[in-house]
């Protein structure tokens, strides 16, 4: 097994983030399988963590999920987030008039995460969750975030080389998408990740006219199929995008007071 040179804590972080909502266990095998690197590699990394609560071992399966120690730090996190707390009223609002699920975003590396996601009446989205990580290019609130970002060609070339296995479209492609993106102000995904999904997201402004994360509604794409529909959507996300920039704006004003 070849072992990539990576010091122990990239190890160590690498093994925390192979967890997620749809893989919540783990063995030391797929684990070391997973980062190519040895099964001791992998034992005396995982023995570390559990040790601190980072992660914990199930007694009977001998597998491992996310520990203790995650959840507070979990909350921490959360809480240094205010456009957060200031979005969960917007994204209440969404989800009583359209009945779909909304989502506040952000845009870390190659990846969109999801800070904020509430379900609809409707429920259609099941890949969706608190802190879930998308790639950019195939979804609306990436690609929303992508189209206004100052640095978007250099973002959408390496976002494309990073999950190229996953991807047939080419950088051209993408970046005229963006284009058109950037134009409209808005972006649609009629298939956001899964077939049946379709996405609708809009950027968030910073106070120095920065994006800095997107409003987004995932829905079936059959009940979004409507151009009507899918204009009075995007309308409202404008509108909502527009409230949450002004109170992210005035939240600046009172902290540089």
């Amino acid at each position: 097994m070849h072992e990539q040179k990576r010091t122990s804590l990239e190890n160590a972080l690498y093994v925390l983030k192979l967890f997620s909502l749809d893989q919540p266990e783990m063995s030391v095998t797929e684990i070391s399988r997973k980062l190519d690197i040895a099964k001791s590699t992998s034992y005396r990394l995982l023995s570390s963590l559990a040790s601190e609560g980072f992660v914990y071992k199930d007694p009977h399966s001998n597998l491992y999920s996310l520990g203790s120690s995650i959840l507070s730090l979990a909350n921490i996190v959360h809480s240094q987030i205010p456009i957060s707390n200031e979005a969960l009223p917007i994204l209440n609002m969404l989800v009583e008039t359209t009945g779909e699920n909304a989502h506040l975003s952000i845009l870390e590396g190659t990846e969109v995460v999801y800070l904020k996601t509430l379900d609809g009446i409707y429920s259609s989205v099941d890949y969706i969750h608190h802190g879930s990580r998308k790639p950019a290019f195939c979804t609306s609130a990436g690609q929303a975030i992508l189209a206004f970002h100052p640095d978007a060609a250099k973002l959408a070339s390496h976002e494309l080389q990073v999950h190229a296995k996953n991807t047939i479209i080419s950088p051209l492609a993408f970046l005229k998408r963006l284009d058109k993106v950037r134009k409209d102000g808005f972006a649609i995904c009629d298939q956001q990740y899964r077939n049946n999904i379709t996405g609708i997201g809009v950027p968030v402004y910073g106070k120095s006219g920065q994006t800095i994360a997107a409003l987004s509604i995932t829905a079936f794409s059959k009940r979004v199929s409507s151009p009507r529909v899918q204009a009075k959507y995007i309308e409202l996300l404008k509108k909502s995008s527009e409230k949450l920039t002004d109170m992210i704006k005035l939240r600046k004003r009172r902290d540089m007071k």
